[in-house]
């Protein structure tokens, strides 16, 4: 059965919002990219797509979806993402997309040769497919599920609500705290690490220190168990 928590996201995001976002993306970084559902299931046209994977979806469709499938299932087994090799040689990565803290759907990209395989320098010379570093791809990674993270603060933020967050109710009154560093001091007092809050909310836990510093300067105070303690004290406010 077909899981619509991706469509249900797209409409409340704005499907053509993200659209455009992605042609966007895949232009400025020269790779190719597109939404998948967890299943699989295309939930945005391909931008900047290589007429080079079209061609081998029409005779090898079957192999290039079930490299698919299971790069997808690697990202959702391991909650982070996955840069891999295709069978042809190209560099492709699978990047998680969360919505209320869980995997809603999966970002795919690249279609590109890496300039590390030194074995294919002929390849590499007369192909007309875009050659990126590893650390290249990795950095787009990282911006691109932060540029998603962003997307999807706001109404992270107002399902959140709908729950009943207490520690995002609190924040909000006092408005001292940035949305992001309300959505932070809502998983440290569930008791999350930095390292958890890192790999949940897909940043850096060098960034997620720095959130933590700013929210106990902004709430003066000196660490996060009085941070814990204060909004356990005031629930329902």
């Amino acid at each position: 059965m077909q899981n619509d928590t991706p469509y249900k996201w797209l409409k409340k995001i704005g499907k053509e919002r993200v659209q455009a976002f992605q042609d966007s993306f895949a232009k400025s970084f020269e790779i190719s990219l597109c939404l998948l559902g967890l299943n699989g299931e295309v939930l945005t046209v391909w931008s900047n797509s290589l007429m080079f994977c079209h061609y081998m979806m029409k005779i090898n469709g079957k192999r290039c979806l079930q490299e698919r499938k299971n790069a997808i299932n690697h990202v959702i087994k391991n909650e982070k993402p996955h840069i891999f090799k295709c069978y042809m040689g190209l560099t492709l990565f699978m990047c998680p997309i969360y919505y209320c803290r869980e995997i809603t759907c999966i970002a795919m990209g690249g279609g590109v040769f890496s300039a590390e395989d030194k074995d294919n320098t002929k390849k590499l010379a007369d192909s007309n497919i875009p050659i990126l570093a590893n650390k290249k791809v990795e950095d787009i990674i990282d911006l691109l599920g932060a540029t998603f993270n962003m997307l999807n603060c706001e109404e992270e933020l107002q399902e959140s609500d709908n729950k009943g967050a207490q520690v995002i109710n609190i924040g909000l009154l006092q408005n001292r705290l940035s949305r992001r560093e309300l959505e932070i001091a809502d998983l440290i007092t569930d008791g999350m690490t930095n390292k958890e809050i890192s790999k949940k909310l897909y940043i850096s836990e060098k960034t997620v220190k720095t959130h933590v510093s700013n929210i106990l300067a902004k709430l003066e105070m000196k660490d996060r168990m009085q941070l814990v303690l204060f909004c356990s004290r005031n629930k329902g406010l």
